[in-house]
């Protein structure tokens, strides 16, 4: 699903990008130049490099991601005929449906758009919209192209309409907003393109919630390299994404049976992860498992281990359990140590979890592939720190961490195994509305 226009598939040097005005006055004069009006607000929404904490948000675990200067740009204005009209010069079709319908056939891109306006349904009851999408960002990489649409569309919709989101608020319906296209996502995208602050990454704690943003070293840098694989949101990786999400429910469900621990909803292994001998039962759980025989063992709702907010999961599929909890639980812990290692300024120690990340999502979580491993292994050699897969994993972007004089060594090593995209990013500032 293409949401940005195609990048050159070499490296993309920083000083090659638009700077932040010049995106928003360029995209303000072609908006004028389609529309025949100048937007009323243009919302750029950053995409987002998680450093570490991969499949643990959505069990309401900690994750440490960063905001990156590669955006995309939402320009708008409101339209009394209640007609959303959405196009850009980066992908096809154009969108236009009546807000009273908030539901466009056409190209799957359209979905997120559906959503948005969706969770906007009770500002300026009515009004419509017109919009134009611009970017550099790379689609379908897992640099949270998606999740940078959500947030920029409700953005700059709910501004034009003259009812803008407090940033909690937008964090929340961006959330909800993206799930209905299928996939159960956890809340770490839609929060660190909201709030990243430059030069650092943002830890996020879900339970109880929590940010707090995490110094950088300067002599740490990073790098993103393609697979040369796209991760896609639908189809078999939705089925995949989601299939693990109801895997850790199961776990989490029966970690709690065993020590008699009432679950909260939504379920999560977040609400069993302080439990002393939560390692020894993860041991003793099942290496697949369906919902039906969980609920009816432990005498739970089905419902609180199968409802997806857009479907229900199938509760007669067997289920990895065992591998998935304990990924999820090590990987937690993982997040803890590398933001300690990041504040000493510890950076052997700070790639080698990045290393033993990637291990995890590989052999336990199963979401890495052979590409992945491929120039994850590339950039190691060229004189990375760590490197590991970056976002949902089955295809993508990989990330490494660096010093500043590896970063062209590791850079090249990427595109020679893959073929590019390859480039450095820096810890972003989070959303902007101008």
């Amino acid at each position: 699903m293409p949401l940005a226009a195609p990048i050159d598939n070499r490296q993309s040097p920083i000083d090659n990008h638009l700077m932040p005005q010049s995106a928003f006055d360029s995209i303000r004069e072609r908006f004028a130049v389609l529309y025949g009006t100048p937007p009323s607000v243009v919302a750029r929404a950053p995409g987002r490099v998680n450093l570490i904490g991969e499949h643990t948000d959505y069990s309401e675990l900690p994750v440490l991601p960063i905001a990156i200067e590669r955006a995309l740009y939402v320009a708008a204005a409101p339209a009394t005929d209640g007609q959303i009209e959405a196009r850009s010069a980066a992908f096809e079709p154009p969108a236009q449906f009546a807000r009273s319908e908030g539901h466009p056939s056409g190209a799957p891109w359209h979905r997120y758009l559906a959503g948005a306006v969706a969770e906007l349904a009770d500002l300026a009851p009515g009004q419509g919209a017109k919009l134009l999408i611009e970017g550099d960002l790379p689609a379908s990489g897992g640099l949270s192209s998606s999740s940078a649409l959500s947030v920029g569309l409700l953005a700059a919709l709910s501004a034009a309409w003259g009812a803008p989101l407090d940033r909690e608020g937008l964090v929340r319906r961006a959330i909800v907003a993206e799930r209905y296209v299928g996939v159960e996502s956890g809340g770490m995208d839609q929060a660190v393109i909201t709030f990243a602050e430059p030069g650092h990454a943002l830890r996020i704690d879900f339970r109880p919630p929590g940010r707090r943003q995490v110094s950088l070293p300067e002599v740490l840098s990073f790098v993103v390299a393609s697979s040369g694989e796209e991760a896609p949101k639908g189809g078999a990786a939705r089925d995949a994404y989601n299939e693990r999400v109801v895997g850790a429910r199961i776990a989490a469900v029966m970690i709690a049976d065993e020590v008699g621990v009432d679950l909260d909803q939504p379920v999560t292994l977040g609400q069993v992860s302080g439990v002393d001998v939560v390692d020894i039962l993860v041991d003793g759980l099942p290496e697949k498992i369906s919902a039906r025989e969980v609920a009816h063992g432990a005498q739970v709702d089905i419902a609180h281990i199968v409802q997806l907010t857009a479907e229900t999961w199938d509760a007669q599929v067997k289920v990895p359990v065992k591998r998935v909890a304990r990924h999820v639980l090590a990987e937690a812990l993982r997040v803890q140590e590398a933001e300690e290692a990041l504040r000493d300024g510890d950076l052997r120690g700070f790639g080698k979890l990045l290393d033993a990340s990637h291990n995890s999502l590989r052999e336990d979580f199963r979401c890495s592939t052979p590409a992945l491993d491929k120039v994850c292994a590339a950039m190691r050699k060229a004189g990375a720190l760590g490197s590991r897969l970056t976002g949902a994993g089955f295809g993508g972007f990989a990330l490494a961490a660096c010093t500043p004089e590896n970063v062209q060594n590791v850079i090249d090593a990427a595109i020679a195994t893959t073929g590019g995209p390859g480039f450095e990013v820096h810890a972003s500032g989070g959303l902007e509305i101008r």
